[in-house]
């Protein structure tokens, strides 16, 4: 099945702002829409750019429905939810009840320290890089080999 483009500018004018464009993954975009209306099938343009069919229905939709400036809007990188910070305060509180302490706590147990505390969710990685940066040692996993 074939997806119809809707022609909301012509070709030349695709081409044109592709042109102009600085953003290289904008004239990617432009470029398979230019592709699809000139009738190229979709299969022969997701390998040649190579993009996965996903991708290429999804800014294909995005053009019909909004034109160039949907394809100029798309977010290409990053999480959707965004990085989350967290503040320093709960993982200074921590330090310092680890450094009272004569325990090594694995990082589940200092997730689970926090979260009880403060109600934040912490994930296992974000929690081993801020220990390991602040120079604390954690209980690994693995079982130990003695």
């Amino acid at each position: 099945m074939r997806l119809k483009i809707i022609e909301h500018n012509t070709i030349e004018a695709l081409r044109e702002e592709a042109s102009q464009s600085v953003d290289r993954r904008y004239q990617a975009r432009l470029e398979v829409i230019i592709l699809a209306m000139q009738g190229v099938p979709s299969k022969v343009i997701q390998r040649e750019l190579p993009i996965s069919p996903k991708t290429y229905y999804f800014w294909v939709h995005s053009y019909n429905s909004g034109g160039m400036q949907a394809l100029k809007e798309i977010k290409t990188t990053g999480r959707r939810e965004g990085n989350p910070k967290y503040d320093a305060a709960i993982f200074l509180e921590l330090f310092e009840r680890l450094d009272v302490m004569s325990e090594q706590w694995s990082v589940v147990k200092m997730q689970k320290f926090i979260k009880r505390l403060h109600d934040v969710e912490v994930p296992y990685e974000t929690m081993r890089m801020r220990v390991k940066r602040a120079g604390y040692a954690y209980r690994s996993k693995r079982v130990s080999s003695m």
